[in-house]
């Protein structure tokens, strides 16, 4: 298929989208009455939904276009509905890095459907991963469309019940809007804002949550793994939800009373239809879980168009092949040189002899959706420069998340330049010799928790293929598999050596790369 094709087929997709953007909504639960027997009302709902299910079947398969795997479970979204109906306000908990691909405004015209007093409010977790400037300009963009926020941060909050003093160190910014709140005054505004609703609206209205002695009600909802039991636990001061990495963790909606005033109503996550354009952009959106893929290429390459290839080099420590001659600086890098790169890097090696792709596939996806490899989306109406916006070519990685590499620089310090100015950037208030020691000690636990990861991580049996054992020990055990000789072995040990150097190890790839092919031709002969 040409490019002009591509082009033309690209234009024919969103013209149908918008065409047909209307049709992709939540599904409604039918009008009911409290003298209505459950058959009945049974026998409705389920009506209903077989209706909206064929609705959307016959929008993917007429029209050809892609949905998100949205939920299908009718029990799950019964817990939705009982959550807009119990609470007077909706808080729609998104991922401040990209909050848009969240967002659902069709939620926010359902919960006015309920009540117009039903008021909705956008909660913007894991803000403390913005610069102040990014958050001032999702701020301007959402007060220009009348919309409710708040930022806020759940790890901070979770932080800080340990921490002797506070832990939010974003808060550098003289717009108060753009800061993050804490537990304390995250309590504060929802209670206000619930009984904000409740005193707006008559006593006559039915079907409305606030009837529990006067106790106010906040429903919780988003996508799966967006923080919503993170929320609830930093709010409540100990674990009261259970909390995983895997989405949709919570299958059932709880009520928690937070203070004698305020309840918390927390929803199962949903994943609801949208337009997407490949399964992997829900795998890199933390949507789909990391751990039962099968095919990491795809997804990683969506984290390489995001990513700057020198960022990927700054977070790891690697040293990646670069653009070809005839090639753009600026070339985005292939995600399987990505992959080759980093399983060498730390000696990860499948039964074949080749790089084990698929745990290093499914590592960098994680850092990914984790927030090591950040990548923060813009406001579609701003027009300020990423330099403005405290972003460096769409990526941004905050020192205390990235792994600091060993290179040293002209200065004789153990940092890159690039990583200096960065936390010039960030506003550290050190001067240049406190910088220096602090990213010494930053590097020092950066190493010890690397170290810890690999020895955890080369206890574990991959589902996808025995490990390799550098050892010759393990490689003699092992019949089918080849024993590399000494200088093969020392030189692949030197390339998986965290904190080895850089230069001296891109002098070798090459050489690993005719080291591997070699030992697969014994494996296949």
């Amino acid at each position: 298929m040409t490019a002009k094709d591509q082009e033309r087929n690209a234009l024919e997709r969103r013209a149908a989208e918008q065409r047909h953007e209307h049709r992709l909504r939540i599904p409604r639960r039918p009008a009911w009455t409290t003298d209505m027997s459950p058959e009945i009302l049974e026998q409705r709902e389920r009506a209903s939904f077989l209706e909206w299910r064929r609705d959307l079947a016959k929008l993917e398969d007429d029209e050809g276009l892609v949905l998100t795997p949205f939920e299908k479970n009718l029990e799950v979204w019964r817990q939705l509905w009982r959550v807009l109906e119990r609470s007077d306000i909706v808080v729609q908990v998104l991922d401040a890095r990209d909050p848009l691909r969240y967002r659902s405004e069709d939620l926010e015209s359902y919960s006015e459907h309920l009540h117009p007093t039903k008021g909705s409010v956008l909660l913007l977790n894991k803000a403390d991963l913005l610069p102040a400037a990014l958050r001032s300009a999702w701020a301007d963009y959402f007060d220009e469309a009348a919309v409710e926020y708040v930022f806020w941060s759940a790890k901070a909050g979770i932080d800080s019940l340990t921490a002797q003093g506070p832990v939010l160190r974003c808060n550098d910014t003289d717009d108060a809007r753009a800061r993050v709140l804490d537990s304390e005054e995250l309590i504060a505004y929802l209670q206000k804002r619930a009984q904000q609703a409740v005193d707006s609206r008559d006593d006559t209205s039915e079907h409305l949550g606030h009837a529990d002695g006067g106790r106010v009600t906040v429903g919780l909802t988003g996508y799966p793994n967006v923080g919503k039991s993170s929320t609830i636990n930093a709010l409540f001061g100990s674990k009261k939800t259970a909390v995983a990495p895997t989405p949709g963790k919570t299958k059932h909606f709880q009520t928690l009373n937070i203070t004698n005033d305020l309840t918390l109503c927390d929803c199962p996550g949903l994943v609801l239809p949208r337009y997407a354009q490949s399964k992997s952009e829900m795998v890199a959106a933390g949507v789909i879980p990391i751990d039962r893929l099968t095919d990491v290429r795809t997804p990683v390459a969506v984290v390489c168009q995001r990513i700057s290839r020198a960022e990927l080099e700054r977070v790891y420590g690697l040293k990646l092949p670069q653009p070809d001659e005839h090639d753009a600086p600026n070339t985005v890098l292939e995600a399987a040189d990505l992959l080759r790169s980093y399983a060498l890097s730390r000696g990860w090696v499948a039964a074949s002899g080749l790089p084990d792709e698929t745990r290093s596939g499914r590592q960098i996806l994680k850092d990914f959706v984790n927030g090591k490899l950040l990548h923060c989306e813009r406001p579609p109406t701003c027009s300020k420069s990423n330099t403005q916006l405290g972003l460096s070519g769409q990526n941004i990685v905050p020192s205390k998340l990235a792994a600091p590499t060993t290179r040293a620089g002209a200065s004789g310090s153990s940092l890159l330049e690039s990583d200096q100015a960065e936390a010039q950037l960030n506003g550290h208030p050190h001067s240049q010799s406190d910088s220096e020691r602090d990213s010494a000690a930053e590097l020092g636990h950066s190493s010890e928790q690397d170290a810890n990861e690999l020895s955890e991580e080369e206890g574990r049996e991959d589902s996808d293929g025995a490990q390799v054992s550098s050892s010759s020990e393990a490689e003699a055990s092992t019949a089918h598999v080849p024993v590399m000789s000494d200088a093969d072995r020392e030189l692949m040990e030197s390339m998986s050596a965290p904190q080895g150097n850089m230069c001296t190890h891109s002098k070798h790839l090459s050489k690993i790369c005719t080291v591997t092919s070699q030992v697969v031709e014994v494996y296949q002969g």
